[in-house]
């Protein structure tokens, strides 16, 4: 099935999806997996020698960055003003001037993370995952400090037109991905215009991972 078939909405989620990942729908078309390319496993890893899905690492150069990829756009919480009630914003006051220990730091992470007190390491690591899940206007002023202390960084990338998941093709998303361990946020991002579970079908995530598909099929 080519891409003119699916349905507008399908189309416009998988254009919306691939955009910040400077992919095209004509790079997706033809990348179907299921039984009929693969006689086990279907795997998203860090490692080439155990992915067969051909994933790759995206280098992130900013959170918001990240957010285009793998996160919740600020239009869907201006329209939906309670849509981040379950987002955790940080509520403690910091204790250090991010901007101040920026400009000490002289581009140095490891010089940053010494001049921020302990106490607000918590803290950003909080302002990080609500810019990438909630409001990002809410955790803005975190914004400078988050990238200089943790961007660039990677993500791993799997994309597909579509994917068939059955008892004899499991998905299993991170083995031996250890640099995805190091920050609770980075993790795999998969992006399929039509995932297809068939009755016994398992998806085995190992690593954080955001799941994109413009539709999910359970059989």
């Amino acid at each position: 099935m080519s891409f003119a078939s699916y349905r507008e909405q399908h189309v416009a989620f998988l254009n919306k999806a691939v955009k910040p990942v400077d992919l095209s729908l004509d790079q997706l078309e033809g990348r179907s997996f299921g039984p009929e390319t693969h006689k086990g496993p279907m795997v998203i890893s860090s490692d080439p020698s155990e992915d067969n899905l051909g994933s790759k690492l995206v280098t992130l150069q900013s959170v918001q960055h990240l957010k285009d990829i793998a996160g919740i756009s600020d239009d869907h919480f201006a329209a939906n003003p309670h849509a981040d009630r379950s987002v955790r914003y940080p509520t403690q006051p910091v204790q250090t001037d991010f901007d101040k220990a920026i400009e000490r730091a002289r581009n140095d992470n490891c010089a940053l993370e010494s001049l921020i007190h302990p106490a607000d390491q918590k803290t950003i690591g909080q302002a990080m995952m609500a810019f990438i899940h909630g409001n990002s206007q809410k955790v803005k002023a975190f914004e400078p400090v988050i990238n200089a202390l943790r961007f660039p960084n990677q993500v791993l990338l799997t994309t597909g037109q579509d994917i068939t998941v059955t008892p004899g093709n499991p998905l299993i998303i991170g083995p031996n991905s250890p640099y995805v361990t190091q920050d609770p946020v980075l993790g795999a991002v998969a992006i399929f215009g039509t995932v297809t579970v068939q009755q016994g079908g398992q998806i085995q995530i190992l690593i954080p991972v955001t799941f994109k598909a413009a539709q999910i099929n359970m059989l």
